[in-house]
């Protein structure tokens, strides 16, 4: 299976894999996509399996987190998610070491991410 990368010239015609809604038409999508064309300037990158379906990983440079956050030369991982089928078939770690590479590429200090134990409105 192969990775797309969700950028300006695209993310007018691809799923962009949110728990917010399914529904192209639902503002809170309409809402997402505007910050994400926004933020694709300040190095946003959305990579996601090429296939419909929640499996995606969502990063850009910490100094433009979407929380105070300090990490100076660090990526801070917004949105990681692998569900349904396609759990435990090596897309986390292919979606990571993606992100990884980039990292080192841009020659980042390393990832940086908020968790929690269970899922939170704002997480």
């Amino acid at each position: 299976m192969s990775y797309l990368l969700v950028n300006e010239n695209n993310i007018d015609n691809e799923h962009i894999c949110c728990a917010i809604s399914n529904s192209t038409k639902d503002d809170r999508v309409i809402s997402k996509k505007s910050w994400m064309k926004e933020n694709f300037a300040n190095g946003l990158k959305f990579v996601k399996l090429n296939e419909r379906g929640k499996v995606f990983i969502e990063y850009l440079p910490a100094e433009k987190a979407w929380l105070p956050t300090i990490a100076p030369n660090y990526l801070f991982i917004n949105c990681f998610w692998v569900s349904g089928k396609y759990v435990k078939q090596g897309h986390g770690s292919e979606l990571l070491n993606i992100c990884i590479e980039n990292a080192k590429k841009e020659g980042k200090d390393g990832l940086v991410i908020l968790s929690s134990k269970k899922k939170m409105p704002f997480l």
